[in-house]
């Protein structure tokens, strides 16, 4: 995401549990740590790397997502899930945290590093204070955990997979988040901690007359479209092409349908006004055939019919644009890098 003075705040995570960390990345591509020892595990079924997912950022508050990690291995059959007989790498994952700096950010230098002890106190509901030894502290605070797995009758176990998080203007106390396994928005009070389902999107039959007989929704990202909310669902196995759209949400009410259709594996989506007051919208697709290995795409909507800026994208995840300079940041989580497009102001 955009982070202050134009850096770019970065969630990352490795193969070793508990690895995770927030990265600035700034002018130049000079990279340093903002906090490390994040909780991160395995995810099943094909034991992905999962940890920090998105963030937003208030001043000197940094509001982080915390993805499933390793709570579930896989089941007896395809498809099934169960707790970890091992247990979880940490006991916060399916969290929302809160950490507020004593200094700006983006004049941080050296890392703040969470313990394994402290996933413990954050638990309790007990505040961690740390120094990054530089002079700068941070408390650090669990404001919210999701169900970290319910009971499904076809899956034995349903995670909880926080993916998405924005804040509306018009609502500045509320959170929302984007839950990838419970296929919900959710609302976070940000001072209360207080969880509630705003929609829960429904599966959709399938259109393959072999195979499951529907397809999850799969929502990845949740965006500000001035005072509603536009959802990006990637959907579900068996990953059916053109299926996948971007959801307008009333965040009042939780109304919601379509708004952009006929996209494959929706996993971004960001919406800005020009200078000259003219609306754009921006999808990001994370493979245009996730079965077969195809690279995704950027499209820029200005009318109904959208065009491609890119359509070779390895594996993108996510996007933010910088309005001050007209620039397009897309990480590419499966290259590791952040590319960058000139969209105009």
């Amino acid at each position: 995401m955009l982070g202050p003075a134009g850096s770019l705040l970065v969630s990352e995570v490795t193969t070793t549990a508990n690895s995770g960390r927030v990265s600035v990345v700034r002018a130049g591509g000079n990279r340093s740590t903002l906090i490390d020892g994040l909780p991160s595990g395995l995810s099943a079924p094909n034991n992905v790397p999962d940890g920090p997912t998105d963030m937003v950022v208030d001043g000197r508050t940094l509001y982080l997502l915390i993805g499933e990690g390793d709570t579930l291995v896989n089941g007896p059959t395809a498809g099934t899930a169960l707790g970890n007989p091992k247990g979880p790498s940490s006991p916060i994952f399916a969290s929302l945290l809160k950490f507020t700096f004593s200094a700006d950010i983006d004049s941080i230098n050296a890392p703040f590093v969470l313990l394994p002890a402290n996933h413990q106190t954050l638990l309790d509901g007990a505040t961690v204070s740390i120094s990054n030894g530089a002079g700068a502290t941070a408390t650090a605070e669990l404001v919210s955990q999701f169900r970290p797995a319910t009971p499904d009758p076809n899956a034995i176990y349903r995670n909880s997979h926080p993916y998405g998080l924005t804040i509306l203007p018009s609502q500045p106390d509320t959170l929302f988040v984007a839950d990838a396994g419970q296929n919900t928005v959710v609302q976070v009070g940000q001072t209360s901690g207080r969880a509630k389902v705003l929609v829960r999107f429904a599966p959709t039959p399938s259109p393959l007359p072999a195979g499951p007989p529907v397809i999850e929704a799969v929502p990845t990202s949740v965006r500000p479209y001035r005072d509603q909310l536009l959802v990006s669902t990637l959907t579900g196995a068996p990953f059916v092409g053109e299926i996948s759209r971007i959801m307008v949400v009333d965040p009042k009410t939780g109304q919601f349908g379509p708004f952009i259709t006929v996209l494959s594996s929706a996993i971004d989506v960001l919406y800005r006004q020009k200078a000259d007051g003219t609306g754009q919208f921006y999808t990001l697709e994370y493979s245009l055939g996730l079965t077969t290995g195809k690279p995704g795409r950027l499209r820029q909507y200005e009318t109904l019919f959208g065009k491609t800026l890119s359509d070779t994208l390895v594996s993108p995840s996510s996007m933010t644009l910088d309005p001050a300079t007209g620039t397009l940041y897309v990480v590419s989580k499966g290259a590791g890098t952040i590319v960058t497009f000139d969209v105009g102001k």
